[in-house]
């Protein structure tokens, strides 16, 4: 079977190593053939710094590396064109400040105009840096320059709790940026990536014309994995791994989309549409690797910073009625002081759009991976309840909805919200409450639940699918 690699983010690497690449290339043609400036945020580990590093090897007319794959059959003008590409996570870190950065970033384009034989000066810092590599290449090359920075948004993550860090950080960078667009006639193509949108950084203020592909349908599977392009890709590995569990192909597509599957990046405004759904690529990868249907995308990082936004709002952004948000709420641009929790779940990959209706959005757990994950962790939290006592909850929760008693399933209910502490919905409605808590039980016991479901007869509060079974909550 051929290599799967597994979290290889070196398109040149994994060419090279003759390992699975999941043809987005007709993507980027659609999307970069034309145009000049193009953002895009999604979640970490969802293979951004994979799409960075294509596009730097297409734009630098490394054209062998893309045998058999469909541009390579279609009429891209193949240019060589310098490429300056900056990956932010070297330029963050915990312990950053301003100055620290400053350095980084100072390294960071030094080494690139090294690498092309030209020289800049480093006393006129990165802001000057930036703009002397950047016509220096023009004029050297003749050709227009592409710019690739992702993580851009990385130094501003890992200070969001310090302002004094974050607000000195934002202006280093602020600067830099900005001046993508002062050197507008030597660029070819500007390309950023992120987590999140953060206001003011001279990206969406001062680029005015950047075309944001975060919710446009057409960018809506450039990153992930569609169900046929699992089952193209990885076939052999999709086999195995249904003979390892006794199933057919389509029973293991199946569990595989239940777990993995659920993220919608775009949507159509005027049809209401959601693009396709994709899978964690992440998780995918290390499914078929392993052999074995393991949560990896959520255990490779913790959501500390997330948890202490939920839990300073009194995890007001789970409530039923909040799930629901207005699109443009959403789309605005983010800034630390005014972040929400709903917004960073959102962002970060904890939540995604379930439906859009009338310009407002369902928001829900993708998958069960992300559910019951992020379910378990923080029961103990709103409950105030012990970690045992939820596991306990949700096992035997699990076990009477699959058995079908209601009579049962009523007592269980009572005995467990019985157990949780008086007065601990704050000022916030009871009903409200207890709905987050209920949604976070059958999430954490591992179902596909569906708040505020839409019908036309109106919304439910919580749709269970359990074929060939479906309960209905109100």
């Amino acid at each position: 079977m051929q290599l799967i690699c597994v979290d290889e983010q070196s398109f040149k690497e994994l060419r090279a190593r003759g390992g699975i690449y999941v043809d987005k290339t007709k993507h980027i043609y659609d999307i970069f053939k034309d145009g000049k400036y193009f953002f895009i945020a999604r979640p970490r580990r969802f293979g951004k710094s994979l799409l960075c590093s294509t596009l730097a090897e297409l734009f630098a007319n490394n054209r062998e590396l893309f045998k058999n794959t469909w541009i390579d059959q279609s009429d891209w003008e193949w240019q060589e064109h310098p490429v300056i590409r900056l990956d932010m996570t070297k330029a963050a870190g915990a312990e950053a400040t301003a100055a620290l950065v400053r350095q980084r970033l100072t390294d960071l384009l030094n080494r690139i105009a090294n690498e092309h034989s030209i020289a800049i000066t480093e006393t006129a810092g990165p802001v000057g840096m930036i703009q002397q590599l950047i016509f220096a290449l023009y004029k050297k090359t003749g050709k227009g320059v592409v710019v690739i920075i992702d993580e851009y948004d990385k130094p501003l993550l890992d200070t969001i709790d310090d302002p004094s860090r974050y607000q000195n950080i934002h202006r280093e960078l602020a600067a830099v940026y900005g001046q993508l667009k002062a050197c507008s006639e030597q660029l070819r193509l500007v390309f950023l990536t992120g987590v999140f949108k953060f206001a003011q950084t001279s990206i969406f203020s001062g680029l005015n014309n950047i075309t944001d592909l975060t919710f446009l349908p057409s960018a809506g599977t450039i990153l992930g994995y569609t169900e046929q392009e699992i089952r193209t890709y990885f076939a052999e590995y999709l086999a195995a791994l249904a003979k390892l569990y006794n199933l057919s192909v389509d029973e293991t597509m199946s569990k595989l989309q239940v777990q993995y599957n659920g993220y919608s990046f775009g949507f159509n405004l005027a049809t209401e549409q959601l693009a396709q759904s994709v899978y964690n690529p992440f998780a995918i990868n290390h499914v078929f690797h392993q052999q074995q249907m393991i949560d990896q995308w959520f255990v490779s990082g913790t959501p500390t910073a997330l948890i202490k936004k939920l839990q300073e709002a009194e995890f007001a952004a789970l409530d039923q009625n909040n799930l629901v948000v207005e699109f443009n709420t959403l789309k605005a641009s983010c800034e630390p002081d005014k972040m929400t929790a709903l917004s960073m779940l959102y962002y970060a990959g904890y939540l995604t759009v379930k439906s859009y209706h009338d310009g407002e959005l369902v928001l829900d757990f993708p998958n069960v991976e992300v559910g019951q994950a992020m379910s378990k962790l923080l029961l103990p939290l709103i409950t105030k309840t012990p970690e045992s006592n939820v596991r306990e909850a949700t096992k035997a929760l699990k076990k009477v909805l699959v058995s079908g008693d209601l009579a049962k399933l009523r007592d269980l209910l009572n005995h467990i919200l019985a157990q949780i502490p008086y007065g601990l919905h704050g000022n916030k409605p009871q009903e409200h409450y207890y709905q987050t808590v209920f949604h976070l039980l059958l999430a954490a016991a591992g179902f596909v639940v569906t708040p505020e479901d839409m019908t036309n007869r109106g919304r439910i509060d919580l749709t269970v699918i359990m074929p060939p079974v479906v309960y209905l909550f109100e």
